[in-house]
């Protein structure tokens, strides 16, 4: 912007100082924030001067017009990161975790200390307790599969759980 002869920087005060109060009233009846309303008052004055004054005119309707265009803006603003948070929310209410590097760590480690644990279970044992806990298979195909009773299948189970417990209990020792 070039800049400003006096009689235009005088102009533009008297413009200004006329205006204010209206706009402040404006936006304070609809945003009853007065540092928002103050804001957007700031905003529409440097929208009017940034705009050539014989283009607006600087009447009343084009002031105005230009204070509602601003708060039909930040009405979407809202309603995007509104929208967004609800968004935000469902998840979180889902159970989804973020992704948190140490987050990550935590769980990889306890993955790795999950899979030693496994891999020290004879092979029957940890085959029907991956079919049963992981993979969510009904102890009776399970047992079906391995020729045994379901008992049998919960037995294997509880082993394996009894042994992976143990193991996380030594771990935080």
């Amino acid at each position: 912007m070039r800049p400003l002869l006096p009689e235009q920087e005088a102009e533009l005060t008297q413009h200004y100082r006329r205006w204010r109060p209206a706009l402040m009233s404006y936006f304070m009846k609809r945003v009853h924030d007065h540092a928002e309303a103050e804001d957007l008052t700031q905003e529409t004055f440097a929208r009017v001067f940034n705009a050539s004054a014989a283009e607006s005119g600087f009447h009343s309707g084009y002031i105005f017009r230009i204070a509602a265009n601003l708060l039909r803006d930040r009405a979407r603003r809202q309603k995007v990161r509104t929208d967004h948070q609800d968004v935000l929310d469902t998840l979180y209410g889902q159970g989804i975790e973020w992704l948190d590097p140490e987050k990550l760590a935590t769980a990889r480690n306890a993955l790795s200390r999950l899979a030693a644990g496994l891999a020290e279970l004879p092979e029957r044992t940890r085959t029907i307790f991956v079919l049963y806990r992981v993979e969510n298979i009904d102890k009776r195909m399970i047992a079906e599969s391995f020729s045994i009773s379901p008992s049998a299948v919960e037995k294997h189970v509880t082993r394996a759980l009894a042994h992976l417990t143990l193991q996380a209990r030594r771990e935080q020792q």
